[in-house]
């Protein structure tokens, strides 16, 4: 392996040491009593300040965009961004984090299955494989073919569904904006349009009368940094030195820390069939990117 590979390798694993640590810190907080969506709120808006200041600073050229593209942009920021954090967090708080993000882990599937139905790929027998081996752990770690599925939270199931539906949105949509964009600017005006967004339910003033401390607040920060900058950071440092479809095969290995550190911390155990589950939903991921980086 040359070094380039070993540098880009590592820092995608990073990246997702801290994206599996923050479900679980996410999960801790919500049984403190942390409100979900401030902490959603300030996720996005926390990250879109520190990010601009930042690019403003070093890179000022990343901060600019087309007035033409505001409206994709928030589309991208609200659907992509908002909804698929509040969608996540509202199911870690509802279920188990294992759920909770295997359900999201079947976005790269949806995102090819569109690419199917548009036109823009062809049904291969790997994809048909794929969906299935998806479906069906998803249905295992949900424990959908056993009676727990009936005490497991209705709501918090479809919140999962949605959050995959949204997950696939950003990355589809991310792709065409990419195009004309540096990847910094895609992330900077979709935090953006999130954190302006979620002022509609939750303005400043709101905020400010809810009595956080500042230890409250250094938390809302830490999270901000450790949730999303920080692994973004590693994330894109990584895919300088390795293909797109290596950095998301290796990226697997997110749910993996997130249900190990669920279970030391918040003491979430799983059963042999989710675990079962979970496996056939990431080796489906694996089998998508093996395929595309072969072709």
């Amino acid at each position: 392996m040359k070094t380039g590979d070993l540098r880009g390798y590592l820092s995608i694993a990073t990246a997702t040491l801290f994206w599996g640590f923050s479900a679980t810190i996410a999960k801790f907080l919500f049984k403190h009593e942390v409100d979900l969506l401030t902490l959603v709120q300030m996720r996005s808006t926390l990250s879109f300040v520190v990010l601009f200041l930042i690019l403003f600073a070093l890179k000022r050229e990343y901060v600019k965009i087309s007035k033409s593209d505001i409206p994709r942009f928030a589309l991208l920021g609200v659907i992509g961004i908002a909804g698929s954090n509040f969608t996540y967090y509202f199911t870690l708080n509802q279920i188990n984090v294992a759920t909770a993000i295997i359900m999201q882990y079947t976005a790269p599937v949806l995102v090819v299955l569109y690419a199917v139905l548009s036109g823009s790929e062809r049904v291969t027998p790997v994809k048909i494989i794929s969906t299935i081996l998806s479906l069906v752990g998803c249905s295992l770690v949900v424990r959908i073919f056993d009676f727990q599925f009936l005490n497991l939270s209705k709501i918090g199931v479809i919140s999962g569904v949605a959050s995959a539906l949204c997950w696939a949105f950003f990355n589809i949509y991310g792709k065409r904006i990419s195009s004309r964009y540096n990847i910094w600017t895609n992330l900077t005006f979709g935090l953006m349009f999130a954190g302006l967004f979620w002022l509609f339910f939750n303005p400043p003033w709101k905020i400010f009368n809810s009595g956080y401390t500042l230890n409250d607040w250094l938390i809302f920060f830490a999270f901000a940094m450790i949730s999303v900058l920080i692994p973004y950071f590693f994330y894109f440092n990584g895919l300088k030195h390795i293909l797109s479809s290596s950095a998301i095969i290796t990226s697997t290995l997110e749910p993996v820390i997130a249900i190990v550190s669920a279970w030391i911390i918040v003491g979430e155990k799983l059963s042999l069939i989710q675990i079962v589950g979970s496996v056939l939903v990431l080796k489906s991921v694996v089998l998508l990117q093996i395929k595309r980086e072969t072709s």
